[in-house]
């Protein structure tokens, strides 16, 4: 099982090959992204990617954020050190932690925590 992060989805709704053959490559399997991620991408959706971009998130099995992850969010940001971050990236991280799935992310440093099995593509 895999969860994406925005990144790599985003990459891909903007023509990015690499990308695209990321999400091939884990097209077998179930594909998951936190409700989080589609708020992120909807968000940040050019008005010409409206179609293209709704068909894509349709793809994913969405999971919502719900008390047990947030609390683990909380714990995830009171454990980091060295990087501030961001609310949306603990609760994604959460989300990875607590279904056991491996991230898919190009922002590895957005997830310090050990705990996170991170996939990161090798383009840029």
């Amino acid at each position: 099982m895999a969860l994406f992060d925005t990144d790599v989805i985003i990459d891909h709704l903007r023509g990015n090959r690499e990308a695209m053959e990321i999400l091939l490559k884990f097209k077998f399997e179930q594909n998951y992204c936190s409700v989080i991620t589609i708020g992120e991408i909807l968000f940040g959706m050019r008005e010409k990617e409206r179609e293209q971009t709704f068909t894509l998130i349709d793809c994913f099995t969405s999971i919502p954020v719900d008390k047990e992850i947030v609390i683990l969010a909380y714990k995830i940001k009171r454990r980091a050190k060295s990087y501030k971050l961001q609310l949306y990236d603990c609760i994604i991280s959460a989300t990875a932690i607590k279904f056991d799935q491996v991230l898919i992310t190009r922002n590895a440093k957005h997830y310090p925590d050990d705990r996170i099995k991170l996939f990161i593509p090798g383009y840029l």
